[in-house]
């Protein structure tokens, strides 16, 4: 049997193996880690992302409130989305 999970604590340990796998190619290539990603992802959000276009964030801690929507591109609910290993390998 599968049980959910949701939130920071589920989605911070997987984005940064990405990252740091993405490090790891580039170091094995000879180049230099990431570093700072802000501007990296800012840069290559929509390319490096799966767009999430559905759905919405709570609006508060126990959700009895409408949060954001997810909509097409960059949004407070989802930001660009889920990070795409395969995608974000052919940006570095």
């Amino acid at each position: 049997m599968f049980a959910g999970v949701a939130g920071t604590s589920a989605s911070c340990p997987v984005v940064a193996s990405v990252f740091a796998k993405l490090n790891e190619l580039r170091l094995a290539a000879g180049g230099s880690p990431l570093g700072f990603l802000n501007p990296w992802i800012y840069k290559n959000g929509a390319a490096g992302f799966n767009d999430v276009t559905q759905g919405r964030n709570c609006g508060s801690a126990v959700c009895f409130q409408d949060g954001f929507p997810a909509v097409p591109g960059w949004d407070p609910a989802t930001g660009f989305g889920t990070p795409n290993f395969e995608k974000m390998k052919a940006l570095i």
